[in-house]
């Protein structure tokens, strides 16, 4: 039997030499598409969010969310960190992803068989009898969700960004209809569960048909034991980024019962939400391109600046807004029934004004394969921001928000920047060079939407929530790049963001090939 043309048989799926002709090109075409495909799945998240906070109550969403705080932690160990392994390494076999598509599968089954362990631990943990059935049932997402890792890993070691997307689009609108749906029968919390198992669903079977590559048999000795390591360093990192992140929610459910996190989940929730469709995206852009430009020690500096500079643009603003109308955003979005949320929604947004340089890290130390040193930073920070949510929780819901901020900005995320910065090609202090302008910008913005709320106009009769938001959203759009504009460093950024679509519709390669 004559061997399979490396063109024509499974390999074909795992080959990137063609990506090298028109790299840039192609990391510009998919994050220009990957970045309007986020705005419909946006619109999809606050449709979600909205209609669903309007149907059910604070009660409903803090019961899912005690579960959730066990089920997204053991979600970290379903995928390994392979994926990433199998997108960063230059070269890849068919054996090689073969084996961990079984690795990730074995383990998926394994975290189903956890979590039903777990079920009456979670319950007795929170004296919440209805946290059985709930957790029994979002065992099987496990299962469901560890078969398309390496579908998903392979989808983005090709840049079939647009592809990706479309997956991303469909699983999201068809678990976002069922959850209306559900809650609109009057199925209370089941509508988040049901959410939830949909959403996996349809992503694996969707992956599936879009990547043609079917695994194999398991292979003993296919050289996986490197990719296994880079791979457990960052779920070690993903494990301990996770804690810090539900920690707040898991003391909060414990000492304060389903409301108080409720109104915690939704603020949180509603402050990433618009964040993570902005820097999700741009990651997995990022770390691909950055991964075959390691050896090109200015062309990799470069490509970060210009990634940094974009995230920032993109994202601050947001936050701004988030601090300056955290009222007016509340009532919005949610509602009137959720206002003492308003406060932790304000607070948190503090924090976010370090989250988007913060978070471009993983891009550095993912594709320099530094997973293990991403690790240690995580660990290290997380010890001091643990100890302020820790803090926080004593007194109220509200004091845990400040902590989480304080900690996060003034701790947390100068700890990252060192630790990244200490070896390869972007240095600590080119990370704050880059950042200053915009940190700036953010700031005076902040001031004059503040110097406004505080005004005689602002409590005009006619400025309802939806207006003010228009009101403050416009205010900040017009003092961040108005600041922008007057610093010339800065102006090349707004340049490089005028000209992705103009590239886009110059190349005549589509965006997912």
């Amino acid at each position: 039997m004559s061997t399979p043309s490396p063109d024509h048989g499974p390999e074909r799926f795992l080959r990137t030499e063609h990506l090298q002709q028109d790299l840039g090109g192609r990391a510009v075409r998919g994050g220009v598409i990957t970045m309007l495909a986020q705005v419909g799945k946006f619109g999809f998240q606050i449709i979600n969010m909205a209609v669903l906070a309007r149907l059910l109550s604070p009660d409903d969403f803090g019961l899912v969310g005690m579960v959730t705080s066990l089920v997204g932690f053991l979600t970290i160990f379903k995928d390994l960190g392979l994926s990433a392994a199998t997108i960063q390494r230059p070269e890849i076999t068919h054996a090689q992803v073969s084996t961990l598509f079984w690795v990730n599968t074995g383990f998926g089954l394994l975290l189903a068989a956890l979590t039903l362990a777990a079920a009456p631990l979670v319950t007795s943990f929170y004296h919440e009898p209805r946290l059985f059935i709930v957790t029994c049932t979002l065992a099987g997402g496990f299962v469901i969700s560890g078969l398309s890792v390496q579908h998903q890993a392979l989808l983005r070691r090709q840049m079939h960004f647009a592809t990706i997307m479309k997956i991303d689009l469909l699983a999201l609108g068809c678990g976002t209809m069922t959850a209306v749906i559900t809650g609109w029968l009057g199925y209370g919390y089941w509508a988040l569960v049901w959410l939830q198992l949909v959403l996996m669903t349809v992503t694996t079977v969707s992956s599936w048909i879009a990547c043609g590559w079917r695994p194999g048999g398991w292979h003993r000795e296919c050289g996986v034991r490197d990719m296994l390591g880079l791979g457990g360093w960052l779920a070690a990192f993903r494990m301990v980024s996770y804690w810090i992140q539900n920690v707040d929610n898991v003391l909060i459910g414990r000492f304060w019962g389903t409301q108080s996190l409720g109104y915690y989940m939704r603020a949180y929730q509603l402050l990433v939400m618009p964040l993570s469709q902005i820097n999700l995206p741009i990651g997995e852009v990022t770390i691909p391109a950055l991964s075959r430009m390691t050896v090109e020690v200015q062309r990799y500096r470069d490509a970060y600046g210009k990634v940094l500079q974009m995230v920032l643009l993109l994202t601050l603003p947001v936050v701004v807004v988030t601090v300056g109308a955290a009222d007016w955003v509340i009532e919005v979005v949610l509602g009137r029934q959720w206002i003492a949320a308003a406060d932790i929604f304000m607070w948190l947004g503090i924090m976010a004004f370090a989250e988007p340089v913060r978070y471009t890290t993983s891009y550095l130390f993912i594709s320099q394969g530094r997973t293990k040193e991403m690790f240690i930073a995580e660990l290290v920070s997380s010890i001091f921001l643990v100890t302020a949510i820790v803090i926080g929780v004593m007194y109220s819901t509200k004091m845990v928000a400040i902590c989480f901020a304080i900690s996060s900005l003034l701790i947390r995320t100068p700890i990252v920047l060192w630790y990244v910065g200490r070896s390869g090609p972007v240095r600590t202090l080119e990370i704050y060079r880059i950042a200053l302008p915009f940190i700036l910008a953010s700031l005076l913005a902040l001031a004059a939407l503040f110097g406004f709320r505080h005004s005689s106009y602002a409590a005009l009769p006619w400025i309802n929530p939806l207006t003010g938001v228009i009101i403050a959203t416009a205010i900040t759009g017009s003092v961040f790049l108005l600041v922008l504009i007057l610093i010339p460093g800065t102006r090349r950024s707004l340049k490089d963001v005028r000209k992705l679509l103009p590239m886009l519709r110059k190349s005549k390669a589509p965006a997912s090939s």
